[in-house]
């Protein structure tokens, strides 16, 4: 059972990620999700996934937090030169990440952001927040298909959440039909065929990249808004969501 601190510390953590706009806050057992089974991280990136505690040991805690994207404005990727991109969408996750770290490091407790090969869609499951979808998205009962995640790590033993056992998906497969570029099995991505990986290639395939065109609308020289197909169709996506829209 846990203490009246570790209560506090949570709920601390939770306001602290609330107040710059987290609509979900879930915690993990590190030792839990290090026994998941490692996958394949992405095209771009090729490896293998990692452990938390092989970068800290002491790692006893996942806090995953995140927010939800309501209009296509949070999907926009900027090309910021020499292939670097960012995701203003994401900003935010990046505030409430050092609000939790400054927390945690002022309590006395090692913290770090999780690292970018621990596979964190597949933490937030462990951390009660949603079910992982045939789009290989979190899905949210509330939120749908439309949430964007950060998390830490740490040696502190906080209150921990139930991983999350209902299937939102059923023998819906809507996604899967929908995608342009036929990059999706059910609960697997072929990175190499998403569009959202595409745009990230210096020399992508000629009939992808065409594709990616007229699907992904380009609103600057350097901006576009990221490929949402496998997103709209899902039917725990909201109509508001669906009308939030740039249009190609």
């Amino acid at each position: 059972m846990m203490s009246r601190g570790q209560q506090e510390l949570r709920a601390r953590l939770e306001a602290a990620c609330r107040r710059r706009g987290s609509v979900v806050f879930g915690i993990a057992s590190a030792e839990e999700a290090d026994a998941l089974e490692p996958i394949k991280m992405g095209s771009t990136v090729n490896r293998w996934s990692e452990t938390t505690r092989g970068r800290m040991p002491e790692a006893r805690s996942i806090i995953v937090f995140g927010v939800r994207s309501i209009d296509d404005a949070d999907e926009l990727a900027v090309d910021r030169g020499g292939f670097s991109w960012s995701y203003p969408g994401y900003f935010p996750l990046t505030h409430m990440r050092r609000d939790v770290l400054q927390i945690l490091r002022e309590d006395g407790y090692k913290a770090a952001p999780v690292p970018g090969l621990v596979p964190l869609k597949r933490v937030a499951v462990l951390a009660g927040i949603g079910a992982y979808g045939k789009n290989s998205m979190i899905i949210s009962p509330r939120h749908g298909p439309w949430l964007r995640f950060e998390g830490v790590i740490t040696d502190a033993e906080l209150p921990l959440d139930k991983p999350f056992t209902r299937d939102l998906c059923g023998k819906c497969n809507k996604c899967v039909r929908a995608c342009p570029t036929k990059a999706l099995k059910p609960y697997v991505v072929m990175p190499e065929r998403c569009l959202v990986d595409v745009s990230l290639r210096r020399r992508p395939p000629p009939k992808l990249e065409k594709i990616r065109r007229r699907i992904e609308p380009q609103l600057t020289p350097r901006t576009h808004v990221m490929c949402t197909v496998c997103q709209r169709v899902c039917p725990h996506t909201s109509a508001e969501r669906r009308r939030n829209q740039i249009k190609a």
